[in-house]
């Protein structure tokens, strides 16, 4: 596996947390997160390769590069990662565990650069986003707005169908609220319900 430090560039933003692989700093919100030097070696590993498996073995070598440990130490370390980072809270998901093969890293990313890019596109053209409060609380509904995520950050256009009432628009608002950052808050939120009033086609 090639050095991870050398693979991130600048800052890599996921969730509320900011990344350099540089200067070995992870912040929440601009607040250092504190976190053990080994568990910072996984997260660096992880987030390199966003979206793959990495293996149990490539990790053990990043991390113990000169001694010989059983992959409990890996898992202790993986669950103090996931505990600083708040995974499960507010339904958030960095990590996932592949059985028998490794770890993946699950949550979008994205780089200063891009931040940088995207910034000048929202300073010109867009108001501040209006997204509605998201609910506290969804049940069921994770996989869900993770995988959309994901999608939006690949295809950047993605449609969700399904009868009324369904719950459509409250994961629509829990994925614009997880990708606000991302998208540094090139975010707008079109209510096309009143489309369907029949007062506004009513010619006067």
């Amino acid at each position: 596996m090639s050095t991870p430090a050398a693979q991130i560039k600048d800052v890599v933003f996921f969730g509320p947390f900011s990344l350099v692989a540089g200067e070995r700093l992870l912040t929440r919100e601009g607040v250092p997160v504190e976190l053990g030097a080994r568990a910072l070696d996984i997260l660096i590993s992880l987030v390199s390769h966003p979206n793959e498996v990495v293996s149990k073995r490539d990790l053990l070598a990043r991390v113990w590069p000169d001694v010989t440990v059983e992959e409990a130490s890996l898992r202790f370390q993986i669950a103090s990662l996931r505990k600083a980072l708040g995974e499960g809270r507010e339904d958030a998901r960095y990590i996932t565990t592949l059985a028998g093969r490794g770890y993946c890293f699950v949550a979008p990313i994205s780089r200063a650069s891009d931040q940088g890019n995207v910034q000048a596109v929202v300073d010109a053209s867009y108001a501040p986003d209006n997204l509605p409060s998201r609910l506290i609380r969804m049940v069921g509904r994770a996989d869900d707005v993770h995988t959309l995520a994901n999608q939006l950050i690949t295809a950047r256009f993605v449609t969700v169908v399904g009868a009324g009432g369904i719950g459509k628009t409250t994961v629509a608002i829990a994925v614009g609220h997880y990708l606000k950052r991302i998208f540094a808050g090139a975010l707008l939120f079109v209510d096309l319900g009143m489309l369907s009033d029949p007062n506004l086609w009513q010619r006067p």
